[in-house]
């Protein structure tokens, strides 16, 4: 249905954005604005905004922003019309009346959906019957409970086409069925049969958990393994993700979602405790999949399978995220063991090994680095050469400027720290240090050791000064002192043994890299406690320069959020 758009701009000014808001979240106003916490993130210290004039919130948090439309799209995972229809009542609006086209087409939807709901239920009381017994006992076998299988309404297509009977004696129509993708036609003998049979079946929801289509597993060794159901009026498979509507309340709590490759894959994680689990209808993640996710967290996990395959599926994945990277959205990448899946490792190893597994999941750019390396030789200089031209060439997939120019700054650090490494054999990298925030010694030390390289970092040190305590503070400004004046370092005898091994082992140049990462991470929390004070601040007064700083602020962590584990 076409809304005239003098009725939506109507629907604006009647509607007040904070009584909407506040049948999901408790405000407290301050001034002309309402603040709470974010329903779209985890959040401790309220960052959401409401502003009734201008019609809009924001999350200083997370990014969310939008009109009273957009959060009831977003809060209650409405479509855009029944969300117009939601805000329609509460304004007291009548909503306008539809033209025949649109009155017809709803109706067939509707009819639609009345014969996959059928379906599913036949489905479903197959997989309990006498024929469901092979069925029942292969989802036994993988671990799952009755619970389970009632919650995913799992069923089984029986064998001698017993759908097909089915519909006929509800006398449902089998040309809708047929374009449903339920019976299809024997060219030979012009008569139609079960599309599924002998197959355990997973029902497709959409956001509404209506059936819109099916998946359906083998049971024994043909192929293909899986089938899904054909492009329909309902089911566009390269816009789904299987299980997202029970999903997609915890993707939201959490920030982060686990997309793997197989339907029971995500059924046992759901099962383990891993709510958060969808996979992509079982072909090659698309861009629209990747968008629906960054619509719903920032940096959804990819756990594709240990094999061959999985790390193709993996690559190709990253390959469809370059283009479209933006500001704050990205992709994780969690590996499993050799030939193992998800659903193998929860039933083997346990949840709690395929929880460490998601935590350790690399970044996109590591990834990226990693597929460059392994697709490339640099054992002389013109290779090297070549290797460099592939990487700068590929980061220009990257259409978004600001994302692209970070690329590039990355990789050629990195091409920098390989050069480094093929030329001097006794460079010995150092892995990422997370900084403790308790102890302090490990920057102290390098600060001593290396101060001609690091004293370039006097500066930001002195701004956000992390040490705490007496003795760390002294030797913090004995460092500064000796930097500032020009004078020679007085290493102390607590960090004499700590500075010899680091000057030792690492290089100079790696020594500066080490420094800027825990700096970056200091630096991070420095400007989120900034933030926060400044945030306080313009509630009570509503200054307009302050609102400046805040955005400038929040631009900054945004830049340097890739640096916080």
């Amino acid at each position: 249905m076409i809304l005239p758009q003098g009725f939506v701009d109507e629907l604006r000014e009647r509607i007040v954005l904070s009584d909407v808001i506040r049948r999901h979240v408790k405000l407290t106003h301050r001034g002309r604005e309402a603040l709470g916490l974010c329903p779209f993130h985890k959040e401790k210290t309220p960052s959401f905004t409401v502003n009734d004039t201008k019609g809009f919130y924001h999350c200083f948090g997370c990014g969310a922003h939008g009109d009273a439309i957009r959060f009831l799209m977003e809060a209650e995972k409405l479509p855009f019309m029944e969300a117009i229809e939601l805000l329609a009542n509460m304004a007291g609006m009548k909503m306008p009346e539809p033209n025949k086209v649109d009155v017809a087409r709803e109706k067939k939807r509707a009819d639609l959906l009345e014969i996959m709901e059928q379906v599913c239920q036949f489905y479903q009381n197959q997989l309990f019957s006498f024929n469901g017994a092979k069925a029942r006992e292969y989802f036994q076998k993988r671990g799952l409970s009755a619970e389970t299988a009632q919650k995913f309404r799992l069923g089984y297509a029986p064998r001698g086409s017993l759908l097909l009977k089915f519909l006929e004696e509800k006398r449902i129509d089998l040309k809708a069925c047929q374009s449903l993708g339920l019976l299809a036609r024997n060219t030979q003998y012009q008569t139609l049969h079960d599309y599924f049979y002998d197959r355990v079946m997973f029902p497709v929801f959409d956001r509404k958990k209506r059936v819109i289509g099916f998946s359906g597993r083998v049971l024994e060794k043909i192929e293909p393994k899986y089938l899904n159901s054909p492009e329909t009026e309902l089911f566009h498979k390269g816009e789904q993700l299987f299980e997202l509507p029970f999903a997609i309340d915890t993707i939201r709590q959490k920030n982060t979602a686990i997309l793997v490759e197989g339907n029971m894959d995500v059924i046992s994680l759901h099962q383990a405790g891993f709510t958060q689990t969808v996979a992509p209808m079982g072909t090659a993640l698309t861009e629209n999949q990747i968008q629906i996710l960054w619509r719903l967290c920032d940096e959804p996990t990819i756990c594709f399978d240990g094999d061959g395959a999985g790390q193709h599926a993996m690559i190709r994945a990253m390959n469809r995220a370059l283009p479209i990277l933006v500001p704050g959205k990205s992709l994780k990448f969690a590996i499993l063991s050799d030939g193992m899946d998800p659903d193998d490792m929860i039933r083997t190893k346990g949840p709690d090994e395929f929880k460490r597994v998601i935590r350790n999941a690399k970044s996109l750019i590591d990834v990226f680095w990693e597929n460059i390396l392994n697709t490339n030789t640099y054992s002389t200089p013109e290779r090297m050469a070549k290797l460099q031209e592939n990487a700068l060439s590929a980061v220009k997939e990257i259409k978004n400027k600001e994302v692209q120019a970070l690329y590039e700054h990355e990789i050629k650090r990195r091409l920098k720290n390989l050069t480094y490494q093929l030329t001097h054999k006794n460079y010995t990298p150092v892995p990422k240090i997370k900084l403790p925030t308790s102890d302090n010694t490990l920057l102290l030390s390098y600060l001593y050791a290396f101060p001609e390289k690091l004293g370039n970092f006097v500066d930001t040190l002195m701004e956000i000064n992390p040490f705490q305590g007496v003795q760390e503070e002294a030797l913090f400004h004995g460092w500064c002192e000796a930097i500032l004046n020009g004078t020679d370092l007085l290493i102390p005898n607590n960090l004499e043994e700590a500075v010899e091994n680091y000057k030792k082992r690492l290089s100079p140049e790696n020594v500066e890299e080490e420094v800027g990462q825990m700096l970056n991470i200091l630096r991070l929390k420095h400007l989120k406690k900034e933030f926060s004070d400044k945030q306080s601040e313009y509630l009570k007064t509503e200054n307009p320069e302050i609102k400046k700083e805040l955005d400038i602020l929040s631009s900054e962590i945004d830049k340097l959020s890739s640096f916080e584990e």
